[in-house]
């Protein structure tokens, strides 16, 4: 039988079971010579020609297709046999329905990826053109819309196909889809986060791409860029998520291939002075790094160019100067420590240190302690370092490991950097494009291809997924006809790694041990899988194992396995990287963990294993693609030479298998891969239909009629029970026809707006016009007007200058009157001054007689103030039986002196004048009505004398005390008092209102007249008690009576109105230095404490810290009895004067408070102690600390400022100080040195921190302070006070301020009542010293200044109630207004009343 071939027919050919594409040469004498499209002759002889031999091929065949579901003959050797056709003619894409299969061409195809390409199939659907990237870039863009949901673009294949640039090109089309997008305002067409995505790309490569033997250009990282789009369309952010970097290939590398980019771009693009700078002057072939693997250079790689478009993208994205800088010399550092060698002496020891010290200077770091590290392993074993030396494979191991995770924490932080500069908006929907590492199978295989194969694996199961398995239920579930097709299921593949007690779990098992090795893992998996049929456990080989993957068997080596996936550091290790001088460094490991600190957590706070997270990755990655719309883009690679124009039929045919090809070809041939529901369906192509729709029906039977008019031979759909099923072809006809339809309605709209918009146009016209004819005759009548206006301005003119001069003649008449009556006005102000002149003249003469009057009155008080200061020196020598002689005596001579004042006082009354006194200035004053005017009731300041409770400083006289004797009172004058005084008299000062001020000083009394000069300013008028009430309870009181303390006649809780505050304005003088100056002081001082209590000008302000009395208020309540009465005679009172030394010192309106320094002893044998002192309530407190804080100690601090350089500086140890809600922390203990202050009341929370034993976080808007203390008790007492405060309100805040300063937990308090005496010591060894003397103790203290130990004097002296002398008790001090009618003048005044005598005191402000 004659075989039906003929010379130049194509045909197929069967040889070993593969047929291959060939074509008949001769068929003559009975042999038939066929020529294979790959080079291959066979000579078939008659007999061997059969149909299942040789049979021809068909014309889809023979021509070749676009989209392989077109070809007739469905078997391997067609779809490879077109893939070959289109390669050879450069036509790299071919489609598989919507899966586009793209052959790696090895070279560059001009025009294939132009912008006018992009432009082209930008505006067509899928199919309407060949098949191109571009064409499905568009398809996913357009399905954004579409279909309503996110899109995702898979790119597979092995290690070198090509999946690199295919994501490169889909970034680019979609970037500049984004650009142009329709509903994009211009302004946002151009964004930064295109141009940093495209520029991204670069930098990626250079840092995570290498040459392997399959690629030049391979990925060692996987990646997944997601593009967020808005509602117009352009792109607003993206994310960029790495996988697993192959950290190994810094410091090792195969035979034949290269480390990362960056490092040869670097040597070879840098400039002579950032090699100087980097020591990379030598050339790669020096570098340990880049020589090991004998290949440092390729020619399809231009390492300047990409340094070059490296630096361009590093600038793009917002990189700093300082920041690539950096960078640079952490990738110079890594090539240093490559270079490091070691020799053995004892141990490990470096020979080149001159690249210890160029390594230690790029990186930062020390290089004695970088020595070190190397070649020693330090361990903390029981609160001890123990240090033991390394080996060389050790060492080598050390310095392997610094240099992997120096550059792997770089490339964290570059990927980091991105995401910042692209993230944006994520309010609609988005693109997501995997590329991922290819399949990988290598001499050697280690744990980055068991992860690598592992990922592929699981895509692999995606695809099959959404291809086979959902597509076939789908079917099946709608009731679709259709003949089902076997896949390749890796179902099982997957469940031997991730299952339970698969692979995974049993390597992560492993490295939870500490005493897990790489051999005792390879005994768990052979004795635990080697019966699956999946698993190869191999005969030879004693440390490998192996998996039978989709793409074939690939076998593993279990060396290093356990490490890799530890991925821990030394402690010294990372500590020594964390000490690092440079920032950058510092930064990159503030946060890894170490070896020891992960054993130390435990299981359930110790870090992930590398697996596991690369495992959890891929379960998110996974959710994410799910809940998409996939889109696969298969690359091929045509040969394992990486050579153009080279098809390699075995090659392609194996990644054509394990891929799933043929499978793929057959169900989208026989399926039906486009479905829509009825009604979605119709909604979207009833406009096709130009018949009119009826408005009710079955939106089934209306989906049928529309497709019956497609396809009548229903070849291309089928109706299900919910949805339409149809084949690509026919949908995209469908959408050609409804694109047509819309644009022809498009421009029946774009007609009527362009109607619209030149009508428009036209009314715009004829409005100009008319305005244009509006001004033309407004030009005209103005013309006219103006020409009207000029004439009448003339008219105007004439008779203007008529009027005016008319006018001026009246005014010069006018003129001439005003001059004659000013002049006779001066006249008689010249006779009024003559006559004041004499009236002042007058006045002076009676000033002048005045001011002796009351310099007499003055003298006779100081020698009252002087006998009393002689009697109380010499009563301490008077015994029992003088007393009442002498005092018998001090009352003759107090009676005596009284009279002569009082005589003296009635001669200056005598001179004066009262008819003229001014009633409306005394009613000015007084005008307040008495019941206004309510009594205060205050606390009462006169605490129980309770018994002392001091503990260690108690300390009882060694010497028997004299007590002093309290005198009785002088006999008091009978005389009434004048009640009108009373009714006139302002409201007392808040002191004296509260009763918290003791009395003054005695005045002397004088007849009620009021002093002349005191100028009229009265204080200021606080609420309190008229002075009518304490006066008639004090006249109806017998004499017996009177005599007793007047604090002690009242009834408890009822404080007396005369209690009044110290006078610092005092009649009486300063001299030689006589008297004690005190500034609303709770206490008198005794006569004989006078002299030492004084303050001169010249002495220097205080130095203590005092609550409340400032060193101006201390001061100045001295200065004001310096100055004589000529230098203050008319001057006027202020406020300032009124309350100088008194208001600051009381605190407000409650008793005194002081706090201090002393140094204190009581006995002779006791030794001086510094104490804190705090005068308090009238208790004398002494404290063995400071107490002005909530709380204070030492606290450990962990550096965390807004700088990097605060946050490395690890933990310092701190003074910690809570003053009300402020933390401050100093250097030391003397708190001089301020270091920080921390709000805990504007602090968000305060927690424990469980990462370090005894810490707490103090977590605030700007940062957390990380704090920690020595002891459990330390750190909860912290704890509880800072919980506290950040909550109180500030009555709460005030609360715990005085239960700091407690008596409670004082080291010894004394009542202020109980103190007898407190006096001035003159022990030379020990200036600035007084005593405190009670009735069973006598207590030294000593201070720092003299005016700090005046100060405690006049504070800490109480005085006696019953010690009253004669002229000296007042039932109450004030001011009053009055007013003097002198002739020729007023004045105006202060009036002091005096004691109940109804004598009145002058006061004279100097």
């Amino acid at each position: 039988m004659l075989h039906p071939f003929f010379q130049g027919a194509r045909v197929w050919v069967r040889e070993k079971e593969q047929l291959l594409p060939a074509t008949v040469n001769s068929c003559g004498d009975g042999t038939l010579v066929v020529t294979t499209d790959y080079g291959e002759v066979f000579y078939l002889q008659q007999a061997e020609v059969t149909r299942e031999r040789v049979y021809a091929m068909h014309q889809s065949s023979i021509d070749g297709v676009e989209d392989m579901s077109a070809l007739a003959e469905l078997h391997e050797a067609a779809i490879m046999h077109n893939l070959y056709q289109r390669y050879q003619k450069d036509n790299i894409y071919t489609n598989i329905g919507s899966i586009l299969a793209a052959v790696n061409p090895y070279k560059q195809i001009p025009g294939l990826y132009d912008l006018e390409r992009v432009d082209l199939y930008s505006k067509h659907h899928l199919g309407e053109l060949p098949p191109h990237i571009f064409a499905v870039a568009n398809e996913c863009y357009r399905c954004i819309w579409k279909r309503h949901d996110s899109q995702c673009v898979l790119i597979s294949g092995e290690s070198g196909a090509g999946k690199t640039e295919s994501t490169k090109l889909l970034l680019q089309f979609l970037s500049v889809m984004s650009q142009n997008s329709v509903g994009t305002p211009q302004s946002e067409r151009t964004t930064h986060v295109e141009q940093a995505i495209v520029q991204s790309s670069p930098i990626m490569e250079a840092f995570g791409n290498a040459k392997t033997v399959y690629n030049n250009n391979s990925s060692r990282f996987g990646k997944f860029i997601q593009l967020h789009f808005s509602e117009c369309g352009n792109i607003q952010g993206g994310c960029v998520i790495d996988y697993l970097l192959e950290k190994n290939r810094v410091v090792r590398q195969n035979p034949g291939e290269r480390n990362y980019h960056i490092f040869y771009a670097l040597l070879a693009g840098a400039s002579k002075e950032d090699k100087s700078l980097y020591f990379l002057e030598d050339p790669a072939e020096s570098f340990h790094y880049l020589s090991q693997s004998g290949c440092l250079k390729d020619k399809s790689l231009n390492d300047k160019e990409l340094y070059n478009s490296v630096m361009e993208a590093l600038k793009v994205l917002g990189f700093t100067e300082e920041e690539i800088r950096d960078m640079f010399k952490l990738l110079s550092g890594v090539l240093q420590l490559g270079n490091m060698e070691f020799m053995l002496a004892g141990g490990a020891q470096i020979t080149t240190k001159q690249v210890v010290s160029n390594a230690s200077e790029l990186l930062g770091l020390d290089a004695f302690q970088l020595s070190e590290v190397l070649t020693q392993r330090s361990i903390i074993l029981r609160g001890e370092e123990i240090c033991s030396p390394l080996t060389i494979e050790q060492a080598i191991d050390s310095r392997d490991s610094v240099a992997m995770a120096l550059y792997s924490q770089c490339f964290s932080w570059i990927i980091l950097k991105i995401n910042q500069k692209i993230k944006g908006k994520e309010n609609f929907k988005s693109i997501g494009i995997l590329d991922i590492f290819g399949f990988e199978n290598f001499e050697v295989n280690r744990f980055e291809q068991f992860n690598i194969n592992y990922a592929n694996e699981k895509l692999q199961a995606y695809f099959n997924k959404h291809i086979f398995s959902l597509e076939q239920l789908e079917y099946n579930r709608e009731g679709v006809q259709w003949d089902a097709i076997d896949w390749m299921d890796n179902a099982e593949c997957l469940d031997l790694i991730e299952k339970k007690l698969g692979l995974l779990a049993l390597v992560n098992e492993e490295s939870r041990f500490p005493k897990g090795t790489d051999f005792t893992l390879l005994e768990k998996l052979h004795s635990r899988h080697s019966t699956n049929p999946y698993y190869v456990k191999p005969r030879v080989a004693d440390h490998q194992f192996g998996i039978k993957h989709y793409a074939g068997e690939v076998l593993y080596d279990v060396r290093g396995i356990l490490e890799k996936n530890r991925d821990t550091f030394r402690d010294d290790i990372l500590n020594m990287l964390k000490d690092s001088r440079l920032d950058f460094i510092y930064d990159l490991f503030e946060k890894v963990g170490s070896r020891n600190n992960e054993e130390k957590m435990g299981t359930a706070r110790r870090k992930p294993t590398v697996s596991s997270q690369f495992r959890d990755s891929l379960h998110a990655l996974m959710a994410t693609l799910s809940a998409s719309n996939p889109f696969f883009i298969r690359c091929i690679k045509p040969n394992m030479e990486k050579n153009p124009h080279v098809f390699d039929p075995e090659t392609v045919l194996n990644q054509l298998r394990y891929s799933g090809m043929l499978e793929t070809v057959k169900i989208r041939r026989a399926g039906f891969p486009v479905r829509r529901t009825f009604k979605d369906f119709f909604l979207r192509y009833k406009i096709i239909l130009k018949d009119k729709i009826p408005a009710a029906g079955d939106d089934k039977k209306r989906s049928t009629d529309l497709l019956t008019k497609y396809d009548k031979t229903k070849k291309e759909w089928q109706l299900g029970k919910t949805k339409v099923f149809m084949k690509e072809s026919l949908e995209q006809r469908l959408e050609k026809d409804r694109d047509e339809v819309r644009r022809q309605a498009a421009m029946i709209i774009r007609a009527h707006l362009l109607t619209f918009s030149a009508k428009k146009h036209f009314k715009q016209v004829r409005s100009s016009i008319v305005v244009l004819q509006k001004h033309l005759r407004r030009h005209i009548h103005h013309g006219q007007f103006v020409k009207k206006r000029k004439a009448a301005l003339v008219l105007q003119k004439y008779r203007r200058g008529q009027v005016a001069r008319a006018r001026v003649q009246k005014l010069k008449q006018e003129k001439k009157k005003r001059e004659e009556e000013q002049r006779k006005k001066e006249e008689e102000e010249k006779k009024k001054m003559g006559e004041e002149e004499k009236e002042e003249e007058n006045e002076e003469a009676d000033k002048k007689d005045e001011a002796r009057q009351m310099e007499e009155i003055l003298q006779l008080e100081r020698e009252i103030e002087r006998l009393q200061k002689k009697r109380e020196d010499e009563v301490s020598q008077l015994c029992e039986s003088s007393k009442q002689e002498l005092q018998l005596r001090r009352d003759a001579e107090l009676k005596r002196m009284k009279k002569e004042a009082s005589r003296k006082a009635t001669e200056l009354i005598d001179l004066l004048n009262f008819g003229g006194v001014d009633p409306h200035s005394v009613e000015a004053v007084g005008a307040k009505p008495a019941a206004e005017v309510k009594k205060a009731k205050g606390a009462s300041t006169a605490g129980g004398a309770s018994k002392e409770e001091d503990v260690d400083e108690g300390f009882h006289a060694e010497e028997e005390c004299i007590p002093l004797p309290d005198f009785p009172p002088p006999a008091e004058s009978d005389a009434p008092i004048d009640q009108d005084i009373f009714v006139h008299l302002p409201p007392p000062p808040p002191a004296f209102a509260e009763g918290t001020v003791p009395p003054a000083p005695p005045p002397l009394p004088v007849d009620g007249i009021p002093a002349i000069g005191i100028p009229l300013v009265p204080p200021p008028p606080p609420p309190s008690s008229p002075p009518g009430e304490g006066e008639t309870k004090e006249e109806t009181k017998p004499d017996s009576e009177r005599k007793v303390s007047m604090v002690e006649s009242l009834v408890d809780g009822e404080e007396p109105i005369y209690s009044m505050p110290a006078d610092t304005e005092s009649d009486y003088d300063q001299e030689d230095e006589e008297g004690s100056v005190t500034a609303g002081d709770d206490s008198s001082v005794s006569g004989s404490n006078r002299g030492s209590a004084a303050v001169t000008d010249e002495e220097h302000p205080r130095k203590s810290t005092c609550t409340n009395t400032s060193v101006e208020s201390y001061r100045g309540s001295s200065d004001s009895y310096a100055d004589s009465e000529d230098e203050h005679d008319g001057m006027m009172d202020t406020d300032e004067e009124v309350t100088n030394g008194r208001v600051t010192l009381l605190n407000g309106n409650g008793p005194p408070y002081f706090h201090g320094y002393l140094y204190m002893k009581a006995g002779l044998m006791i030794p001086w102690k510094r104490r804190w002192c705090v005068l308090k309530d009238e208790t004398f407190m002494w404290f063995r600390s400071k107490q002005e804080s909530l709380k204070s100690g030492w606290l450990y601090k962990k550096g965390g400022g807004l700088s990097t350089l605060s946050r490395r500086l690890n933990w310092k140890m701190r003074w910690f100080v809570l003053r009300d809600n402020k933390l401050m922390y100093y250097e030391n203990d003397s708190e001089e040195k301020l270091k920080g202050t921390i709000d805990i009341r504007a602090a968000k929370e305060i927690v424990d921190n469980h990462e370090k034993e005894n810490a707490l976080n103090i977590v605030t808007d700007e940062r957390t302070y990380q704090v920690f203390a020595e002891s459990p008790e330390d750190a909860s007492g912290w704890f509880n006070v800072l919980s506290k405060v950040r909550v109180c309100t500030p009555e709460q805040l005030l609360d715990m301020s005085h239960e700091q300063a407690n008596p409670k937990n004082a080291v010894g308090t004394l009542d202020v009542g109980l103190i007898d005496s407190v006096c001035a010591s003159d022990n030379p060894d020990r200036p600035n010293s007084f005593v405190i003397i009670t009735a069973n103790r006598v207590i030294h203290c000593n201070s720092d200044t003299p005016e700090e130990m005046h100060h405690w004097i006049s504070l800490l002296q109480k005085p006696k109630g019953d010690a009253r002398i004669d002229g000296q008790e007042f039932l109450v001090r004030g001011y009053v207004v009055w007013g003097l009618n002198a002739p020729g003048r007023v004045s105006h005044g202060k009036q002091a009343l005096g004691d109940g005598s109804d004598k009145e005191r002058f006061k004279n402000p100097s």
